[in-house]
């Protein structure tokens, strides 16, 4: 068995890993006939992380079986330090390897740096899809999203998400000693959608764990946002070429 995967965009593969790696104690790697997939759940198993690219946005994708394998999170990370949107990104495997070959091609420069990537000797179980209806659903830009975490951020350590039936409105509350944060948002103003089953929904989720999505969001001009009672937040992204990234977060007691 043996593997051979080219990415054509290094810095995509810098800020997932980056993501990954704010999530994840070690990084579960999935190459399937069908896509590539990283997926995980952070230690307190508050955020679950999916990384999904088809194996049709590779310019090379040659596998004789699925391969799943975990790989060491710092040394993962550091062979995407350097990547830009000018390298390539070729991951080569061999059955029984204790290590996975990274290699960075920058196509403007001919320079090509060569990682050796330790890996777990314990099997990875794939965790499978959440099956979970959430009865709000609304779509934003990935900026306006970073902004709000960002200034939600400053103030306490944790995000309400309201959504306000007689507005059809979603409305963000953060509150702390430095004073409280809150915005509203509603259809163009700037939700290209919002949808809801339910009257009023109030769930609160951590900024911690917001955070994460800072490292990503701007992978994709728009992201999906839904939430419902006592329910996770899910985000969204397609992104630009082909692939998704899905991320859940945990509400507050």
């Amino acid at each position: 068995m043996s593997l051979r995967a080219t990415y054509p965009i290094g810095a995509n593969l810098k800020k997932i890993a980056q993501a990954a790696s704010a999530v994840l104690e070690e990084v579960p790697l999935i190459f399937s006939p069908e896509s590539f997939i990283i997926e995980g759940l952070s230690p307190d198993k508050a955020v679950m992380l999916l990384v999904e690219l088809p194996s049709s946005t590779f310019e090379e994708y040659t596998l004789t079986e699925e391969t799943n394998i975990i790989a060491q999170k710092d040394e993962f990370v550091r062979a995407f330090k350097r990547a830009t949107k000018r390298d390539k990104v070729t991951f080569e495997y061999t059955a029984g390897s204790r290590e996975l070959k990274i290699r960075v091609f920058n196509v403007r420069t001919n320079v090509e740096r060569e990682y050796m990537v330790s890996l777990s000797e314990i099997s990875y179980q794939r965790l499978g899809g959440l099956d979970i209806e959430l009865e709000v659903v609304t779509r934003l830009p990935t900026d306006e999203l970073a902004t709000i975490i960002k200034d939600a951020a400053i103030v306490g350590d944790e995000v309400t998400f309201q959504y306000i039936s007689d507005l059809n409105a979603l409305r963000v509350l953060s509150f702390g000693e430095l004073g409280e944060y809150r915005t509203e948002l509603k259809q163009f103003k700037p939700l290209s959608y919002i949808e809801a089953t339910v009257s009023n929904v109030s769930v609160r989720y951590s900024v911690d764990h917001l955070k994460v999505l800072t490292k990503i969001l701007d992978l994709a001009e728009e992201c999906t946002l839904a939430f419902g009672p006592d329910k996770p937040l899910k985000v969204e992204l397609e992104l630009s070429g082909g692939g998704k990234i899905v991320v859940w977060i945990a509400p507050r007691a």
